[in-house]
């Protein structure tokens, strides 16, 4: 298996995010890391308000808490400009097989939580989190095989 230097690991990431239509790079991605933001294109027209912002940082919480509790260590939550989104961290022993992995994890968790929140067109932040955080909404890993 081929084995990439980690800038090499981080632009395959960001590629990946780049062409993926739910996904929004936060910064430049650095050579042990790399930051971006699950944003479903359903929401892209109104991201900016307050809502949705508060909708999108509990997405993109619950999709780290996802991945994480499926082994997926690397991945983790940050704050930037006051917003939760996504970070991946890089080592020399990755592959390039599973940055892909980790993203495929992380695009299916979005969307199944996507799903989730706006399943019955929830008008209120507490219905969508309420929603979310009922029984467990990660706790399956057959959840991502089935979307």
């Amino acid at each position: 298996m081929p084995r990439m230097r980690k800038d090499g690991l981080a632009a395959q990431l960001e590629n990946l995010v780049s062409e993926h239509p739910d996904f929004e790079t936060r910064h430049e991605p650095t050579l042990n890391s790399y930051c971006f933001r699950c944003v479903p294109n359903s929401l892209v027209e109104s991201k900016e308000e307050p809502e949705v912002q508060a909708l999108l940082d509990i997405l993109n919480e619950e999709i780290v808490k996802a991945v994480r509790h499926n082994g997926f260590t690397q991945v983790v939550t940050i704050r930037v400009q006051q917003r939760s989104a996504i970070q991946v961290f890089f080592s020399c022993k990755n592959l390039v097989e599973e940055v892909d992995a980790t993203f495929e994890a992380i695009a299916r968790w979005g969307r199944q939580l996507n799903k989730k929140l706006t399943a019955g067109n929830e008008t209120t932040t507490s219905d969508m989190e309420a929603k979310l955080c009922s029984n467990g909404s990660f706790s399956s890993p057959t959840e991502v095989s089935a979307t």
